[in-house]
Formats: structure tokens, sequence, C-alpha cells
């Protein structure tokens, strides 16, 4: 036999196997998941909360344009102020009880509670009330304006008109919570009531187990019965798992030199940055002349080298149709930072404390830091390099004290709101502690302002962002997926790397490349 029979009888066993299939297996790396969607930050956990909980409105897989989900229908008010939702009559929770309005009313107000600390509470801040009762300035939880006039009537009143509002809404951290979980600090995955397509059948620190959940809504559009999610340590067993066909889709812990399947390599532009942040809200790195004066010192052509980065940047935010963000910290200007160094009291640079960087433990942030170091220690400037410990996740590091650190972060909405939002002074998002009356005013000024006007708020308020040095881009990042899209059907690229595991399906795998380059002789 010749290979190309060989091919055929593989693709012929591999579509019948993929018949029986009747769950999809996805690897992930060791982080496992925040079940409380309030609380949960990171893009892995909102891939698998998407399963369990429904909002009013959710991402269309292929366009990541918002479509009605809890919601029936909408309208606004002819000011866009006002905004009334009638739920779907048939939706319901896992335990069988209807999702009413009520539901969203008093999961909105938890979401908001100071108690609660959830971490994208400030992006309800449109919500007329919202802002002081989050800071705990209104203490009266009926001061927020969402209100349920009937079971499946919800009305929201914004502060200011809100064209993304649909958009926001489609975010993980909207969707309503089953009054059982109110209020709880920690979730037994045993006691988890949703409003997905899917139920959690069982979760514990090597593996999280989904199975359909029959009484969803619109079930009868859930096509794959069952998802498994692995937690894996090691990236050469996560590829051998799907070398063999037992993984169909690897969100990362590839080893792309391992990988038989390179055409299944799925990485596209994402609405997301990688970057540097400063501890702002302690001195001297509280002071812009200070963090600027030490960004101009840097070699930007080298930290952001095309060598290491598919898409190197100066710049926050992505830019997309309708906004064009500014620029930023290009390059080394030695003599405009000792200039802004002695005018915050610097002249000696020496007479710094020492810079104080956390980074990743990998080679490209290494190199990145001792470049930093390197051109910082010209001046006098002493640094030191910290790594996070195996299993303690840099933003815990972080907490321990810190001067300069890297982070990226993956916009949320399609929208500059998603990124600017988290810079304000009082965002439950604000890790740098980055505070500027100027820069929150332009925020607040962008809530009431529409289209190009506002575009234009949101870029100055980005650039004065870029110009304090309160946030250093380096680039733009690119998802980065393993999957057969002709074996995994309805996942799409998209700039979110958002794939509802609803909107999946199995399809006929190709031949795995180890399995093609075998040759039967006669």
């Amino acid at each position: 036999m010749k290979r190309s029979i060989i091919l055929a009888l593989a693709l012929a066993a591999r579509a019948a196997a993929a018949q029986d299939i009747d769950q999809l297996v996805v690897g992930l790396g060791p982080y496992g998941v925040e079940l409380n969607p309030y609380m949960a930050i990171y893009s892995h956990e909102m891939q698998v909360l998407d399963a369990l909980y429904e909002g009013l409105f959710a991402y269309d897989p292929r366009t990541m344009d918002p479509v009605r989900a809890g919601a029936e229908s909408w309208k606004k008010s002819a000011d866009g102020r006002t905004w009334t939702f009638t739920l779907r009559s048939d939706a319901r929770w896992s335990d069988g009880s209807p999702v009413t309005a009520r539901d969203y009313v008093e999961s909105w107000r938890w979401l908001l509670s100071p108690d609660t600390g959830a971490s994208y509470a400030v992006f309800l801040d449109i919500v007329k009330g919202a802002r002081d009762y989050r800071l705990g300035k209104n203490k009266r939880p009926d001061s927020v304006a969402v209100r349920a006039l009937d079971d499946r009537t919800l009305v929201v009143e914004l502060a200011s008109p809100a064209a993304y509002f649909t958009r926001l809404l489609c975010h993980m951290s909207f969707v309503p919570v089953h009054a059982s979980l109110r209020g709880r600090k920690v979730w037994d995955p045993d006691a988890v009531v949703g409003n997905g397509p899917y139920v959690l059948e069982s979760m514990d620190d090597r593996e999280l187990v989904l199975r359909k959940n029959d009484g969803y809504w619109d079930s009868g559009s859930v096509a794959i019965p069952g998802v498994r999610v692995l937690f894996l340590d090691s990236e050469a067993e996560a590829t051998a798992r799907y070398n063999d066909g037992e993984i169909h889709w690897l969100m990362d812990m590839v080893d792309t030199d391992a990988l038989l399947a390179t055409s299944d390599i799925q990485y596209a532009p994402s609405f997301g940055t990688g970057y540097y942040l400063w501890d702002s809200g302690t001195g001297p790195w509280n002071d812009a002349r200070v963090r600027r004066a030490l960004a101009l010192l840097l070699p930007w052509e080298r930290i952001r080298s095309e060598d290491t980065y598919y898409a190197p940047t100066s710049t926050l935010i992505l830019p997309f149709s309708g906004y064009q963000s500014p620029a930023g910290i290009d390059s080394a200007q030695p003599d405009e930072a000792q200039k802004l160094l002695a005018e915050a009291g610097y002249a000696d640079p020496s007479t710094l404390p020492t810079v104080r960087m956390v980074v990743p433990d990998t080679d490209s942030h290494v190199a990145n830091a001792r470049l930093m170091a390197d051109a910082w220690a010209e001046y006098g400037i002493a640094s030191e390099i910290v790594h996070p410990e195996e299993d303690l996740p840099i933003r815990d590091l972080r907490k321990s004290g810190f001067s300069l650190s890297f982070t990226s972060w993956i916009g949320d909405f399609a929208d500059p709101a998603a990124f600017l939002l988290m810079w304000t002074s009082d965002s439950s998002l604000n890790e740098s502690r980055y505070s500027n009356p100027e820069y929150d005013a332009l925020l607040r000024r962008s809530m009431s302002e529409e289209g190009a006007a506002r575009m234009a708020t949101m870029a100055k308020a980005e650039a004065l962002l870029l110009a304090e040095a309160a946030v250093l881009p380096v680039y733009h990042t690119l998802s980065f997926d393993v999957v057969d899209t002709e074996a995994v059907l309805g996942w799409f690229q998209n700039p979110m790397d958002i794939h509802p595991f609803k909107a999946l399906s199995f399809g006929t795998p190709k031949a795995r490349a180890n399995v093609a380059a075998l040759e039967v002789r006669p």
C-alpha cells in the first residue's frame, strides 16, 4: 500500500471515531479556574465560565458582536440612558428554577458591593449610582439604578449614554449569580448553580469536567455533550497527548518543536497588550517625572525587538476602526531624562532607591530586565530582578512590593474603555495605583460623549497615561491555540480569542502527520 491509501484509511478511521466522541478535551496550563465569575480575571477562566453562566448578551463566535442571550429583546430611551430588557421566559437555573430580573438586580448589587471586591465592578460605573455605591459613598443598594418591574422586565438607567453597553454586557462579570451563591467568599464546585449551556460535573487540581445542561433554553443548539479541561504542568505531555489525538484543543502548554500537525497552530492579532507598569502609589515612582525619566533612559528599539515580538508597540490599545492610539515613548532621550530627574530632586540619579523589577522567568523577560538594569546602571541607578517561584502567580508576588513589573491585558470588549477604565484612581483593576485627576476627568467626560468626540477624548486619556509612563507597552498580543478546525467546527479566530463551547461541534479530523508518514510495503 502507498501513503495515499494509508491517508485514506486513517481519515476514514478518525471520521468513524469522531462519530462516537461525546467529550471535547481541552489542554490548559496548571492554572486552575476561579468559579465565581465576579472574581475571575484571566482569559482562560472566561472561556470556561462562559459555559456555566450566561448574561443578557453573548459574543457571536465569529465576529464577537453582541447577540441576545438571556435577553429576549430590549429597547432604550430616546436619550440613550434608560434600557429595558425583557428576559427569556424559558431561561432556567441548572436547579430548574427560573432566571428572573430580580436575579440580575441582586447579583449586580453584590458585584458592586465594596465588600465583594470584584475586579471588574468599575465597568458598571456607567450605571447611575453604581460608582458611589461601589466606593461606599452611598451604602444603599437601591441607590443603584437597576430595578425589576416584574420577573421578566429589567430596567437599567445609565449615568450617561453608552453606545457600547451591549458589548460590555457580553462580559462574564455581568452574568447573574444564583441566590445560593451570592455573598459566598469560597465556592464549592459541588454547589455551583449556573444558567449556561453546561453544568459543572466535577473539578479538582487535575481536571474540570462539564456536561450539557439539558434545561438550558437553547440546549438544542449545544452539539457537544461534555467538555473536559485538563490542567497540565508539562508542555511535553500536553503536546504528546495532542499528537495522539487525546486532546482536541490546546489553549497553551505546547512544544511547537514536538508538535506533529503544525498546520493546527492558530495565531492571530488579538485585542491585548503586554506592558510594564510602575507601582505609581509608592514614592518616588508616584512622581510622573521619575517614571518618565527612567523610561527615557532605556533602549526601546532592543526591548521591543521584532526578533522577539511579532507586534512590538509603544501604544496601549491596538488601533481599530474609529480609534487611533497616540504614540508612546519609543526611544531613549537621556538629556530630557536627566532634566526630569533633577526637577524631581534626583540630580544625582544614584540616590534613587533600588528599582525592584518583578518579571516572569522566561528568556525574553530576563533579557529585557537585564537591558533595563544595564541602561540604568550607566547612571548609577541600582536595580534587582525578581521572578515568581513555581506555582506563585506574578500578580501575587507584586503584592509583596515592586517598583516595575510586567503583565498583559486582553480587552474584554471591543472598546478603548476596556483598557482605559483600569487606570482610573478608584478602579478595582488599578494594580499600579496610578492616580491623576486630569485622567479621571477625561474618562468621566468620555462617558457623556458618543462617536468621534468620545474616541478623541479617550485618545487624550491614553496619551496622558503614556506620557506619564505609568504604562510602558511592549507588544500587542497574539492569540495562540492548537486545534484542528476541521475536527472542531465552529472554532473561529477572533481578536478576543473567545470560542464558546456552545458553538462548537465535531467534524472530520485530518490525518495526523505521524500516521500519514507511515508506508506499508508488500
